[in-house]
């Protein structure tokens, strides 16, 4: 059954939902966060005893399709207003009307202080076609850089419309909460075959991860690899862009959401050690950075910049590493970076023991149930010192900012597309420290050059994950993208929304086309891709979080 009928044809359809228990449902007279905070309908369907799933629809459709200009350097958004003002009357002196100068504002946050952009808009239409002709004569005009947008993207007074979807899972419900990725951890899958494989009640996307898409212009060639922590049974598959934010389930103490970091090292029988650059992932290249070593970003100004910080989306380079490749990455080793892609390669083969098995030179098989140690630059050269039959003692840790271990026999962790949301039953967000700050940001912050990343102020569809002060998790679905069904949210309007479900703590999962949710085999939610879509499509991802029942 589709996620439209059962909202459409559910005879559980009501206008409030005060007939169902705490925490299943915003608190007695909680108002609803967005549009014009109208109560939403609600669906209500208990899935096996202690996980239900419920829909909220609110609002309807109240915004237009424009023209948004970019600047002469390829930006659309400037700090200056001054600047949109002048670029806005040069597309006026070229006979162009209907031209606004738009401000968006982006609120301070637990580590970046507010700030207002500006961005120049042209022309207001009902359909996307007639906003696609306008786009054609601004660039036979010489306007050559825009896109068409459906202002309910960036317009604050939107009055959506808006389809939310929450699992619920009790504590004391007989299911278990699951990582799931695909035949490997170097491949995508969509969430209805990690769904199906695992036999799930209801599953939801999980991480970022690297996808091939033109807008990825440094795809390392393997869609799927996790961007950041990515651990199924305690088993660290993905490393962290250390102090991003994660879901943690099943962890010590509980399901929690925190910031996560974590170091791999390796000992040689010389008792000579080494850090661990990566865990199944191209050597060389660090996806959303925050990584260890040489790590440095490219700039056309500055040249190459030392960080190890945290770079949502940004990519780092180090010449010099060592990366692990377990049998979950897939059969054989890849090569590395393209930008070492001269530099020797040192591989050693070794069992489950950690014992030495040989070495070679160039990328090969992975042997079942062993590891490859793969290095490049320096990391190349220290490996060179094994010899067969030796006994790497290999060393791990993951814990909190504090320096606690939050590893557990069945955790499922992974790390966030999004910073936190919520702190504590507070709404919170910490951009800065998940890479999603101007990238001259230094922490602690807010601090001299700490702005927004303009990411804070966008709708977009969004996959959430809460925890209520009960130990409830919430798995929460946004849909968006849909001007007809539902316009997606902002990060803050998605922190209200938590709050407004009873979070005590949320985060967000991958999101925009990720945005999934499977419920007993069938998609429930409307997976959108681009504002001028129309209809569902279902995308392959890195991983998913799912609840299967226990036999």
């Amino acid at each position: 059954m589709s996620a439209a009928l059962l909202v459409a044809a559910s005879p559980l359809l009501a206008t409030t939902a005060t007939a169902e228990p705490v925490p299943d449902h915003p608190a007695l007279g909680a108002v609803f966060p967005l549009g014009d905070h109208s109560t939403p309908k609600t669906g209500y369907k208990e899935l096996t005893p202690g996980v239900t799933y419920r829909v909220f629809n609110q609002g309807a459709a109240s915004d237009v399709w424009t023209v948004w200009v970019r600047f002469d350097d390829g930006q659309e958004v400037t700090t200056a207003e001054s600047a949109a003002t002048a670029h806005a009357e040069k597309l006026r002196a070229a006979a162009f009307g209907d031209v606004r100068v738009v401000p968006v504002n982006s609120p301070a946050t637990a580590d970046t202080y507010a700030q207002t952009f500006y961005g120049v808009h042209v022309g207001s239409y009902t359909t996307a076609a007639e906003a696609k002709t306008l786009q054609t004569e601004l660039k036979a005009k010489g306007f050559t850089d825009s896109r068409v947008l459906y202002t309910a993207e960036t317009a604050p007074d939107s009055r959506g419309p808006w389809q939310i979807r929450v699992i619920t899972v009790r504590p004391d419900a007989k299911v278990d909460l699951r990582a799931e990725h695909g035949a490997n951890v170097s491949g995508s899958e969509t969430v209805r075959q990690l769904s199906a494989a695992a036999g799930a009640l209801a599953a939801v996307n999980g991480t970022e991860f690297d996808i091939e898409s033109t807008n990825n212009t440094h795809f390392m060639g393997y869609e799927g690899v996790p961007q950041g922590l990515y651990m199924k049974n305690n088993v660290l598959l993905g490393a962290p862009n250390n102090g991003r934010t994660a879901l943690l389930l099943n962890a010590a103490g509980g399901h929690r959401i925190t910031e996560v970091k974590s170091r791999t090292w390796i000992t040689a029988p010389d008792g000579s050690t080494r850090d661990v650059d990566g865990i199944n992932r191209v050597a060389g290249q660090i996806l959303g950075c925050g990584g260890v070593g040489d790590d440095f970003r490219k700039t056309a100004s500055l040249g190459n910049v030392p960080r190890l910080d945290p770079w949502r989306n940004g990519t780092c380079y180090d010449p010099n590493e060592i990366v692990v490749f377990r049998p979950e990455w897939g059969a054989d080793t890849p090569a590395p970076a393209k930008e070492w892609g001269d530099a020797p390669v040192t591989e050693v083969v070794m069992n489950g023991n950690w014992d030495v098995l040989y070495l070679r030179d160039a990328p090969g098989p992975i042997p079942a149930g062993g590891r490859v140690l793969q290095g490049i630059g320096k990391g190349g050269e220290w490996l060179q010192a094994l010899k067969t039959g030796d006994r790497v003692t290999p060393h791990t840790s993951v814990t909190d900012m504090a320096g606690t271990p939050v590893t557990a026999s069945a955790l499922a962790a992974f790390g966030a597309g999004t910073p936190a949301l919520m702190r504590n039953g507070q709404v919170w967000l910490n951009p800065a420290a998940n890479g999603m700050a101007h990238v001259a940001c230094a922490l602690p912050a807010p601090a001299a050059g700490c702005r927004p990343s303009g990411i804070l102020t966008a709708r977009h569809p969004r996959t959430l994950a809460g925890i209520s002060a009960e130990g409830h998790l919430m798995l929460v679905t946004i849909d968006g993208r849909n001007p007809q069904a539902s316009v997606g949210v902002t990060l803050p309007e998605a922190a209200r929304v938590m709050e407004w479900l009873g979070a005590r703590d949320a985060v967000g999962l991958g999101s925009g086309g990720d945005t999934t949710l499977m419920v007993e085999n069938s998609l429930y939610n409307r997976p959108w891709d681009q504002w001028e879509d129309t209809a569902a499509r279902e995308r392959a991802v890195s991983n998913a979080v799912v609840v299967v029942k226990r036999p």
